[in-house]
This record gives structure tokens, C-alpha cells and sequence, in this order.
């Protein structure tokens, strides 16, 4: 007969024993499955997510710190010369939406100004306002200037047709806000009230955004060149243009993709000197010409290419000052308030000379009869200069008075004087006193002041070097307003021609983005939830596993003469493992095939978990399942390989034998042997030696002190090793005790160390198992129950509070407290720590996406000093920098999970001017709020980001009732601001409840594997009972009732479960006894009590079942088989 049918005829023959054979290969290939395809189902909904969230975008070009002039889009279009090629100029901002009636603000809102070409890169055209073809009745209401707005913020705004909303924002500057002469604070807030036209859905193009996310952001959606009138009406007062943009997006409206290198190339060719906000200006008063920014200050790199695109320039630098007056007028009766004065290269202008000092001073002839001086004098000026958080530090230097100019020409009243830049506030000005220059008026403002004013406009009243004019109003901004370059030296057009082949786009922050490919990259989740749930579940495959070789083993030893028999007969060992092994393969391909189908239920079931329960982990995000093909035929192979890998495991040993030894179907028992005794002593001395380990550990250790939870962990996990290798003991002196049997039970205790080896692993495994399932629940964290503990997670912080327009005045100052008119008396009591942002991607375990440019914030390290604890260096490492690398503070998870990277490792951004810097991770804190981004100190935060103004991120430390009605008063009075607050304790809260949801899924898959596995108690019973069948019908034919010998294995085997689970249970308490105590992490319900009972239930009903089937009837028979 052939192997082939004799296999076939064993599956059919046999099929009963081999049902839970396939049942155990099918829990483990449902559970590998099911795990891969969650994960698979996490990664194609993130993939699906990131594709809507960029529609048919391939390339993006933001410029978040300055404007560029709306046409660029036609111009790099035109030179794509691709069909189907889409440039869109988008007007992107940020702002605070209110209902008319104040009921309802959301701050923090992405506003982004469209037109069609916008429309036309959305994943589904024909849902968008335009429809593109499809009907739609939404158009009218878009041209109509309607606010459109996402599902996310419709769901905050609980809108209704006909509902008007309130969109509030900051206007742009020219420049930071946060620079000298950058106007008032006040009144720079544009406002439009319109009515609710849609809710755009995300294939509309409703969930469009630039971070990755699975949580969409709150947009707003305004037609193009309705935004562009209220946002841009001041950046070309001079001729009224509002076509500006701040983002180009760049697709197909077909297939393919849009090539960055043709892209890069089209917009290197056809940007221009204007959209980068640069001008060549055409002197009045001199053969010059003067290269200017609309940022006033001219960029260090803007100024050394500019001085290459000539033989000779000039550098001018001129500023507002407060006050020229005589240092030997006491009463300061010659004082001339708020002038301009400009600093210049002495020797490359004609006026000044080449013996020119920095401690000269020149006045034109209007300056020196104000201040009756002469040659000789002493003239002092002084001037502001602008500090931390905008403050205003007054100075003033004494120069010696050189020379007397002669007056200037007249300036036209809509021009501006050759020296002097058009600063806001001030040059578009009537008059002095229409000035809006962000200074305090101290001194009053004349008549002849207003005079000069209006015949002379900014023209300068005085000149100093360059070198003494950047040392008094040099700043990060710049050290020069302008260069002078001549006019015989080259054309207007071979300057702007030389300054575009110096400059390059990135040099001027228009920098492209690979749009498409960071979405891609962004899917690459930092957490492989197909991985994650393969570890969670490990317990569940093990047990699986075991159940599969400890059946299939249980099935070949009841064939154990069918084997002798085969092996007699002349087959060869090989030839008769293949056979069973053989079928064990079949075996675990039909199981792990039924597997496969549960797989889905199982996957499903875990998504519905993930969205429910389980929400914690994944930030409330939502999956559909959507298995992959590969990660079904892994999980089948795989399944198979395990289960046949178990089986060949556990019967390895059984083809070895003799066949007259199979025949005879007699098994060896291990008992004891001769050096049991010896064993047990040492055994039980390092038993002891362990336990007292454990309690030394435990007696040492401050419950209160922050590594209470690992110390009392590492004396749960001492006291398991104690308690096995006592059972151990207990095992070899059961076994060798010479004292008589008197009692039933003495038997059943007996029959304990009979299968000493089986019955430890089973202990074991149970003690084992239920040790790590309930003991890890010490690693939970807790909020702390004092947010004002410094060292904490929180930094001693009580609230955390960010706003959708920047702050740039200290509101801890008296100045900004009566700006904002803030409860002073209140805010005494309390202390504001503001945060420079730069906006990047969520690095937090909240987000699931991968963080390719994180955000980063900017601090002032002595406001930080002492908060936090440390896993590497402290807030002072941020103010060493080397070699121009900055270096970062992190918090430990976004390290370690978030970024993959570890201390040292480095990470490379984009500065204001597109230009690349490194960022080194250099200090790292352990659990705290800080979570989801990088820290810089202020001032390399400010120096590669001077234009990013103000502050948009704040903590407030303080008592708590005080701190709550701080936050409040902020909040009231600062709502234009869209400044919202929340508990620190609130957000550790929420970071820590994905570390403890992770914890609580492994417990529960760990608990379920556990629970499972009890079933292989049933199993080892079985086995025993078979191979001790003569002996009970022994025992039976001498009188011992089949109830007796039922109530007796009972009895011996109950002991398993008894010493698996006390052994674990003792040690999982200890594990967490911080916890239970109320002393570290989070207290633990009466859930694991409930485990530990039901697991000793299980115990004892698989025991109970076991010898109920297996001595059901009388064994008699087996003696006459003697």
C-alpha cells in the first residue's frame, strides 16, 4: 500500500482525535492573521487619509514668512508646457470663527483662499463647489463669497443654511512683528462676516492639509481674490495690489505626477526679484540705484549677493530715533524729537569724507539751527531698541558734530525720501501725528516738526558711519535697509538680470515641497499595528501552539502500536515520521484554512475594539478593514509552519522507540531518581536565597519614589522564580517520601511528582502567564495628583493654551497686562510662559502618522531651568551650540517611538530663507507634556526664523483655583486672539492613556491566550490518566470504587492549578503593590481578582472534565491485556 493512502486512511480514520488538532492550528492562524490584516487595515486607511488630504497634489511652495505675487502660478504653468498640469495659488492663514450671537468660537481654523485651479486638484472634482460639469447647486453660493467649511469644523459649528459666521485674523506684516518700526500691535485684525454655504466633504477636498494626520484640521474655505482683498490690502499701498498668494499647490488633473526637478526648473526660470519682495529702486537725488525688500531690512544673504552684482556699492542703514539733542543744553530746550537718520560707508559717499569716525555725527542744516550747534558739539542720540517679548530698551550715544549738510530737494507727498525705506505706519502718514510706528510718544511733536514732515517726509536729519549706525540699531532682522549701487556701473536690467543669477528660488523662501512623496512617507505609521497586535496576541499563538503539539501528541501516543506495528513490519524511522508528520501537515493546512475565514471576524473585531474600547490607543481614529492578499497568504504559511513545528516538537521522541516497546504500548515514567534529594536541598536553597532577594527589594524600596513600580516588578518577578523552584522541591521530596500511605489524599500528593518535569512546565507556564498579564498593569501611568510639582510631567504647569494669532507683548509686564487690559491683581498671582512656534507635523503618540518635520518651539531657557525630569542632559545643553548645529531638547516617547532617532542623532529643516540647517537632539525628558515636538532656545530660534513673530503657545504655572481663573480672564480677554486653554493634567492624561490602553490590550490578548491555555491543562491530565491506566485498574481490582479513583486524579491534579495560579497570583501582587497602595501608577480594579479566580476555575473545570471522560468507565480490561 501506498504512503499516499495510507495518510488519506489515517485522516479518515482518525479524524475525531485530529479535530482539536485543526481547531488549535485554527486559533493560531485566525489570531496571526487576523493580526497582519489589522495592521493592514490601519496602514490602507492612513493611505487613504493622506490621499484625500492631498487629492491629485504632487508638489506644494509655502512661504510662511512672506508673499509672493498671485501670476507666479500662470508663470510656472506656462513653462511646465504640460497639458494637464495644475498650478494653484492658494492664500493660506489662520484664524478664529464665531457665530454672530458669540455662542459658539473655533480658533485655530486653517483659512485657505481658492479658485478653480484649487478645486481642480481635488480627489473628486465634481463634489467640490465648482462641480466641474457635475450638477451642483453650490456654485452660486461660492461666487457669491459663501464660507465653506469641512466636516470636521461644520461638526463644531452645528451650522444651518442661511447661518453668517465671523472669521477674525491677523493681518500680515511686511515684516515680524516683532522687529524694530513694525507698527502698533493694535488694530491689525481683519474681519469678514458671510454666510454658511457647504460642508465639503474629504473628497471635495475638505480635508485638505499639509501636516499628516489621521485628524483632518478645522479648514475654512474663501474664494481667492475675496481674501486677498482683506488680507493683502496693505502690502502695495503704493499702487493698491492685493494679488498676492502664500502657497502654490501643484498637480495633474489627470494621471501622473508633476516631476520636481521640472517643477523646481520652471520656477528657478520664471520667478521674479518682485516676488520675493525685492526692488530696484531709481534714485532721485543721485546717479544710484538702491536694492530694497518689502521686509525693510535686507536679508544677510540678499546682501551679499547684491554687493556681488556690482564692482562698488553702498550700504545704508536708517532708522527712527527718538530724540538728537545738545549735550550741553541742560534744559533740553534744543531737543528735536522722532527723527529719521541714516548710517552709510564714509568713504563710498561724497558728503561725509575719508577721515570720517565712527564717533562723527552729520546734520543737515534744519537739525543743526534746531539745536543751535556748531562744529565741535557734542550731539547725543537715542534711540529704542526692541528686546525680549517686544520690550522697548531706550539708549543713547554722544557723537561729535562734523559737519552741516546742506537741506535736500522737497519730497513728493506720495513718495518717500532716497534714505529711508517705506516703514509702516509711518511713510504712508499725513502727518507726524498719524504715526504708527509701535513706539511710545514721549516728546512733543512740534509744529516745525510737522513742517519738515510734510516738505522733507523721512528725509534724514542726520548721518553717522555704518559701522556706528549697526552697532546701535543692527538687529536680527538686517543691518541694512538698503544698497546703493551706481548707475554708470550698470543698467537697472543687468542689475535685476545679475541679482536673479546670484539668488536662487530657495534663497528667497520659495522652497518646493514633495508633497506626494511626504504623504507617502507619512503612512510608514511609527506603531505597526500588524506587529504591535502580533506581540499582543503572543499569548494567544503560544497557547494556540501548545494546544496543537500537546493534542497531536496526545493522538500518536493512543497509536502507538500502529506505529510499533509499521516500524516491525520493515518501514524505516524516517519514512514512518514522515507519515505522521504528514498528516499533521495536512492537518494544520485544513485548520489554519478555517483560520483564514475567522481571521476576518477576528480582524474586524479588533477594529471595532480600536474604535470603541480601545479608542485610546488610536486617538479616537476610526478604520475600515481592508486586508492585503500577502499579509493572508504570510499569516497562512506562517500558521502552518507553527503548528507543524509544535507537533514535530512534541512527538519527536515517539518514533525512537523500540517497536516491541510501542507494541507492548508501555510508558516510561520519569519519578524521581537517585540524586532527587540532593536536588531538592539546593533547589530549595536558592529558592530562599531568591525569596529573600524579593524581600530585601521590596523592604528598601520607597513606595513614593519614581522607581517604586520596576523595583516592586523585579520582587514579583524573584518571588515567581522563588515559588517555581519551591514547587520544584516540593515535587523530588514528594516523590522520595518514605512515610506510609495512609490517606487517599497522601496518594494524590504522591502522584504529583510522578511526572515531575510535565507537571513544573505546566505549573509554570500558568504562574508564569498570569504573573506577567497582571503584573504589567504596574507600568500604567498616572497623572500626577499636584500639577505645580516642577519635576513632573506637567513642569509644574497647571494649564497649557495655544492661539490661532501670535502674541508679541509680555503679559506678565505691566505694559502688556494694560495693553490687553488684563486683571493685573490676578495675574500677579499666576505666570505666563510664552513659546515661539513653528509650525511642522505632530510627533506625539496621539498622531499615527509619521513626523517628517516636527514642530518646533522656541523657549527661554531660565523660564525652563528646574522643570521636567531628565533621561539625558538638561535645559542648559540648548545654549551650546557647535559648528552651527542647534541643539534640541525632546521628550523621550516622541524620541524613541515618534522619530526613531536617539541622543546625538541629528535632523535637518528649512530656515525662514529656505536655507538648510541641523538640529541635534541633545537633552531629553522623561513623561511629560513636552511630548510631539522639539525644543530650541529662543534666540537660534530666532535666528534661523526672525520673521516667525510673536508667541502662539503658552503655559501658565500658578495655585490651582488661581491658575483656573487666570486662564479664564486670558481667555475672555484675548479671544481675538483665539487663544484657548486646557489642564496640563488634562494632556498627560491623554498622552498617557495610549501607553496605558497598549497595556490594558496586552492583557486582555494575554489574558485571552491564558485563559486558553488552560484547556492544555485538560490535556496533560489525559495523558497522565492514560498512562497510568493499568495501575488504576489495579486499583480498581483491589477494591477502590471508580468514584474513589475519579475523586483521586481529581484531587492530584487539581494541585496544578492550585500552585500555578497561587504562585502567580502572590507574585503579580507584589508586582503591584505600588499601584495598590495608591503610591505609583494608576490604580488597578478588581478586574484582576476576577482573572485569577476565573483562571482557577477554568483550571479546575478542564481537570474536572478531563478525568470525568477519561475515567468514566472501568479500566478492568486493560489487566487482561497483561
Amino acid at each position: 500500500m501506498r504512503l499516499g493512502t495510507i495518510l488519506l486512511r489515517n485522516l479518515s480514520h482518525f479524524r475525531r482525535q485530529h479535530l482539536g488538532v485543526a481547531l488549535g492550528s485554527a486559533l493560531c492562524a485566525m489570531v496571526l492573521i487576523g493580526a497582519l490584516t489589522v495592521g493592514d487595515s490601519v496602514r490602507a486607511t492612513l493611505s487613504n487619509l493622506a490621499e484625500e488630504r492631498i487629492g491629485k497634489g504632487d508638489l506644494a511652495m509655502l512661504s510662511p514668512d512672506g508673499f509672493f505675487r498671485e501670476d507666479l502660478a500662470d508663470r510656472v504653468y506656462e513653462e511646465l508646457s504640460e497639458p494637464k498640469a495644475v498650478v494653484a495659488p492658494i492664500a493660506l492663514s489662520r484664524g478664529t470663527l464665531t457665530t454672530p450671537d458669540g455662542s459658539v468660537r473655533v480658533s485655530k481654523v486653517q483659512v485657505l483662499g481658492v479658485d478653480e485651479r484649487f478645486w481642480k486638484l481635488a480627489p473628486d472634482p465634481a463634489k467640490t463647489p465648482i462641480g466641474f460639469g457635475a450638477q451642483t447647486d453650490l456654485l452660486p453660493e461660492w461666487e457669491s463669497g459663501s464660507f465653506f467649511v469641512n466636516q470636521r469644523l461644520g461638526k463644531r459649528l452645528n451650522l444651518q443654511k442661511g447661518d453668517r459666521l465671523i472669521l477674525r485674523m491677523e493681518e500680515p506684516s511686511l515684516f515680524s512683528r516683532d522687529a524694530p518700526l513694525s507698527g502698533e500691535r493694535d488694530n491689525r485684525f481683519i474681519t469678514m462676516n458671510q454666510g454658511f454655504g457647504a460642508v465639503l466633504p474629504g473628497e471635495g477636498f475638505g480635508n485638505f492639509g499639509l501636516q499628516g494626520n489621521q485628524r483632518e484640521p478645522l479648514t475654512l474655505f474663501v474664494p481667492l481674490s475675496s481674501l486677498q482683498k482683506k488680507l493683502f490690502r496693505s502690502l502695495d499701498e503704493a499702487s493698491g495690489n492685493t494679488q498676492f498668494a502664500n502657497f502654490l499647490l501643484l498637480g495633474t488633473s489627470g494621471d501622473g505626477e508633476i516631476e520636481r526637478e521640472n517643477a523646481q526648473s520652471a520656477l528657478d526660470k520664471r520667478w521674479t526679484l518682485e516676488d520675493a519682495g525685492i526692488e530696484i529702486m531709481e534714485l532721485r537725488e543721485s546717479k544710484e540705484w538702491s536694492v530694497r525688500t518689502r521686509q525693510v531690512f535686507l536679508s544677510g544673504g540678499l546682501v551679499e549677493q547684491a554687493r556681488m552684482a556690482a564692482r562698488e556699492s553702498t550700504g545704508v542703514l536708517t532708522y527712527l530715533v527718538n530724540a538728537i539733542e545738545s549735550v550741553h543744553d541742560a534744559n533740553r530746550s534744543a531737543l528735536i524729537p522722532y527723527s529719521m537718520m541714516s548710517a552709510v560707508e564714509p568713504h563710498r559717499v561724497d558728503f561725509l569724507g575719508e577721515d570720517w569716525q565712527d564717533d562723527h555725527i552729520a546734520l543737515n542744516e534744519w537739525a543743526a539751527n534746531e539745536l543751535n550747534a556748531s562744529l565741535g558739539d557734542a550731539v547725543k542720540v537715542s534711540f529704542y531698541t526692541v528686546g525680549e517679548r517686544r520690550k522697548l530698551n531706550e539708549s543713547s550715544r554722544i557723537f561729535e558734530l562734523r559737519k552741516i549738510l546742506s537741506m535736500p530737494n522737497p519730497v513728493p507727498e506720495d513718495l518717500e525720501s532716497d534714505w529711508t525705506p517705506r516703514f509702516p505706519g509711518l511713510s504712508d502718514a499725513e502727518s507726524c501725528g498719524e504715526w504708527d510706528t509701535g513706539i511710545p510718544i514721549v516728546h512733543k511733536v512740534r509744529d516745525r516738526d510737522e513742517d519738515y514732515w510734510n516738505e522733507y517726509r523721512g528725509s534724514p536729519k542726520g548721518f553717522v558711519s555704518l559701522k556706528a549706525g549697526q552697532e546701535m540699531w543692527g538687529n536680527l532682522w538686517g543691518s541694512l535697509t538698503g544698497i546703493r549701487i551706481s548707475r554708470e556701473d550698470v543698467t537697472k536690467e543687468q542689475l535685476a538680470i545679475q541679482l536673479r543669477k546670484n539668488l536662487k528660488a530657495e534663497d528667497a523662501g520659495l522652497v518646493l515641497r514633495p508633497l506626494r512623496s511626504d504623504a507617502r512617507d507619512s503612512v510608514e505609521s511609527p506603531v505597526d499595528f500588524g506587529e504591535l497586535f502580533l506581540y499582543f496576541s503572543s499569548f494567544v499563538i503560544l497557547a494556540a501552539m501548545a494546544l496543537t503539539g500537546m493534542l497531536f501528541a496526545f493522538s500518536m501516543e493512543q497509536r502507538n502500536q500502529q506505529a510499533g506495528l509499521l516500524l516491525g513490519v520493515g518501514w524505516s524511522v524516517r519514512k514512518a515520521r514522515i507519515l505522521f508528520w504528514g498528516e499533521g501537515l495536512v492537518i494544520a493546512m485544513l485548520g489554519s484554512g478555517v483560520g483564514a475565514l475567522l481571521a476576518v471576524l477576528y480582524g474586524k473585531g479588533i477594529l471595532e475594539l480600536l474604535a470603541g474600547k480601545w479608542s485610546g490607543a488610536v486617538s479616537g481614529a476610526s478604520f475600515a478593514y481592508e486586508p492585503s492578499v500577502s499579509s493572508i497568504l504570510i499569516g497562512f504559511f506562517a500558521a502552518v509552519s507553527m503548528a507543524l513545528l509544535a507537533m514535530i516538537w512534541a512527538t519527536r521522541k515517539q518514533c525512537a522507540k523500540e517497536p516491541r516497546e510501542l507494541l507492548s504500548d508501555a510508558r516510561r515514567e520519569e519519578g524521581a531518581s537517585s540524586r532527587s534529594s540532593a536536588a531538592a536541598s539546593k533547589t530549595l536553597l536558592v529558592s530562599l536565597i531568591l525569596f529573600s532577594a524579593a524581600f530585601t527589594l521590596v523592604s528598601i524600596t520607597d513606595l513614593s519614589g519614581g522607581g517604586a513600580s520596576a523595583s516592586f516588578f523585579g520582587a514579583g518577578f524573584l518571588l515567581l522564580i522563588s515559588g517555581l523552584l519551591f514547587f520544584r522541591a516540593a515535587l523530588f521530596r514528594l516523590d522520595r517520601a518514605p512515610s506510609p500511605l495512609i490517606r487517599a489524599v497522601d496518594l494524590a500528593k504522591r502522584g504529583v511528582g510522578r511526572r515531575a518535569g510535565r507537571s513544573l512546565v505546566t505549573v509554570g507556564a500558568m504562574a508564569a502567564g498570569a504573573f506577567l498579564v497582571v503584573s504589567t498593569g504596574a507600568f500604567r501611568k498616572q497623572t500626577p495628583k499636584s500639577v505645580g510639582e516642577p519635576g513632573s510631567g506637567t513642569g509644574g504647569f497647571a494649564f497649557l493654551g495655544e492661539t490661532a494669532s501670535p502674541l508679541y507683548d509680555d503679559l506678565n509686564g505691566m505694559e502688556g497686562q494694560t495693553l490687553y487690559d488684563l486683571n493685573r491683581s490676578l495675574l500677579k498671582q499666576a505666570k505666563v510662559v510664552p513659546l515661539r512656534v513653528r509650525d511642522g507635523d505632530d510627533a506625539s503618540c496621539l498622531n499615527l502618522n509619521k513626523a517628517i518635520r516636527p514642530r518646533l518651539y522656541g523657549v527661554k531657557v531660565s523660564e525652563f531651568e528646574g522643570r521636567f525630569s531628565f533621561a539625558e542632559g538638561n535645559w542648559t545643553s540648548l545654549r551650546e551650540s557647535e559648528n552651527g548645529v542647534i541643539p534640541a531638547l525632546v521628550d523621550q516617547n516622541t524620541m524613541m517611538w515618534a522619530l526613531k532617532k536617539g541622543v546625538g542623532d541629528r535632523m535637518q529643516f528649512l530656515d525662514g530663507q529656505g536655507q538648510p540647517f541641523e538640529v541635534e537632539l541633545r537633552a531629553v525628558v522623561k513623561g511629560s507634556i513636552l511630548q510631539g515636538a522639539l525644543y530650541l532656545d529662543e534666540s537660534f530660534f530666532l535666528e534661523r526664523f526672525p520673521q516667525q513673530g510673536g508667541y502662539r503657545f503658552f503655559f501658565l504655572e500658578g495655585g490651582e483655583e488661581v491658575s483656573e481663573q487666570a486662564a479664564r480672564e486670558l481667555e475672555s480677554k484675548l479671544s481675538n486672539y483665539g487663544l484657548d486653554f486646557r489642564p496640563t493634567s488634562e494632556r498627560l492624561e491623554e498622552l498617557n492613556r495610549v501607553e496605558n490602553t497598549y497595556l490594558s490590550i496586552f492583557q486582555g490578548l494575554g489574558g485571552l491566550g491564558l485563559l486558553l491555555g488552560t484547556a492544555g491543562l485538560a490535556v496533560v491530565v489525559a495523558r497522565n490518566l492514560m498512562e497510568r491506566g493499568r495501575e488504576y485498574a489495579l486499583m480498581e481490582a483491589l477494591g477502590f470504587e471508580l468514584s474513589t479513583l475519579r475523586s483521586l486524579a481529581l484531587k492530584e491534579h487539581l494541585q496544578l492549578a492550585v500552585w500555578g495560579v497561587g504562585i502567580g497570583s502572590v507574585s503579580a501582587v507584589v508586582g503591584i503593590a505600588p499601584a495598590l497602595l495608591g503610591s505609583a501608577g494608576e490604580l488597578p480594579g478588581k478586574e484582576f481578582i476576577w482573572f485569577f479566580l476565573l483562571l482557577l476555575g477554568l483550571g479546575i473545570f478542564w481537570t474536572w472534565l478531563s478525568v470525568s471522560l477519561n475515567l468514566r468507565t472501568s479500566r478492568l480490561k486493560l489487566l487482561n491485556e497483561e
